[in-house]
């Protein structure tokens, strides 16, 4: 039998000494209190930025009102805003935005903050004064009168007379035309984009035009492509047909007319489709149930009565057109600026006095405004319990 050969030596790499199972043990818990290390540090640093993203808002909220009594508008603006994306904003903070918004001219960013602000808070009176100030500037009184009566119904019966001054002024004392126009220039030169101060502005030079003042021609085509970017936007789709109306060219005034939308048709467009009834389709009965219409919401809008007046004397209901022609003069009598600013301006500086509340009371009445009247008149009775008192 041959003999066997002797077994060469290992070369393989891993044929190496074993280590004692101490020194195993040893490695072992060398690495567990590595990746115990590691855990600690990544839950620590978790726990730091879930603390600082916490501690965010409220950092925000000192820069946000250090710069506002610093007057920095625009870091203020900047930090309200962002303390709004993050969820930490309040009425109290939207309210502080819309402030430093106007600050900036940015008009169209302060509503959107104010209307947040009411959102939030129902009872916020300053924000709700802040939303009719601003009505008041782009002379939407239909609007400022929904917004004015939501507003006495959700604040507290200390605020009530602050929104009824701020209702009042919006309803029945148009903004003079030298400060609607500053305004309004100031805002559009902030924010180009800003399409209900471009919309009142167009709107207003059609009603006072001035010497410079843009043409119809550039009007209306001003106003075709605003309405082309927003086809929702009620006060531009306004504007553009009483521009076209009065340029001559109903029929493209009745498209315009036409595709205002269904869910927007308010006593605005009441209004101008009975301009259309009487003036263009010869249908005054429709154009007199049409002004009627408009009426209830906008009481006090001479023209609407003029048109009414109109359209009564067309039907051949005479008395009745009398009675609505006598009542376009005695609103313009009473709605007489020269008269009217300094009644408003007196009575509303002594509102502590109850005649104040009461004339205040009977100036709506002979205006049509019955429910502002009446809101008025109950601010004029004595409050019970300061008399138990």
């Amino acid at each position: 039998m041959p003999a066997r050969r002797p077994p060469r030596p290992s070369t393989r790499r891993d044929a190496r000494p074993k280590p004692a199972p101490g020194a195993r043990r040893k490695v072992a818990a060398a690495v567990a209190v590595a990746v115990a290390v590691g855990l600690i540090l990544g839950v620590s640093a978790l726990a730091g930025r879930v603390a600082r993203d916490r501690d965010r808002p409220r950092r925000l909220r000192d820069r946000a009102e250090a710069a506002t009594r610093a007057g920095d508008w625009p870091t203020a603006l900047d930090s309200w805003r962002a303390l709004d994306r993050l969820g930490g904003g309040d009425a109290r903070s939207c309210l502080a935005e819309a402030r430093a918004a106007l600050a900036l001219d940015r008009g169209a960013d302060a509503g959107r903050a104010l209307l947040r602000a009411t959102e939030a808070d129902p009872t916020a009176v300053e924000a709700w004064r802040g939303r009719l100030d601003r009505l008041r500037v782009l002379d939407r009184p239909f609007e400022a009168a929904r917004v004015g009566f939501d507003a006495l119904g959700t604040v507290a019966p200390g605020g009530r007379r602050a929104i009824l001054s701020s209702l009042t002024l919006a309803l029945l004392a148009e903004l003079p035309d030298d400060q609607a126009r500053d305004r309004l220039d100031r805002w559009i030169a902030a924010d180009p984009d800003d399409l209900d101060a471009r919309a009142a502005r167009l709107a207003r030079v059609a009603a006072n035009p001035r010497p410079g003042d843009p043409d119809r021609a550039s009007r209306i085509a001003e106003l075709s492509r605003l309405l082309d970017r927003d086809p929702g936007h009620v006060p531009t789709r306004e504007a553009l047909t009483v521009a076209l109306a009065d340029d001559g060219d109903p029929g493209r005034g009745r498209a315009v007319l036409g595709a205002w939308p269904p869910d927007s048709r308010d006593a605005r467009f009441d209004r101008l489709r009975a301009r259309w009834d009487l003036d263009y389709d010869a249908r005054p009965d429709r154009a007199a149930s049409g002004y009627r219409r408009a009426l209830v919401d906008l009481p006090h809008d001479w023209k609407a009565h003029y048109g009414l007046a109109r359209a009564l004397r067309a039907v051949g209901r005479d008395a009745e057109a009398r009675g609505e022609a006598d009542a376009v003069s005695r609103l313009r009598e009473r709605l007489d600026p020269a008269a009217l600013g300094p009644r408003l301006a007196a009575d509303l500086a002594r509102l502590d006095d109850p005649r104040a509340p009461a004339d205040l009371a009977a100036l709506c009445a002979g205006a049509g405004l019955a429910r502002l009247a009446d809101a008025w008149a109950r601010e004029a009775r004595p409050d019970p319990a300061a008399i138990d008192r």
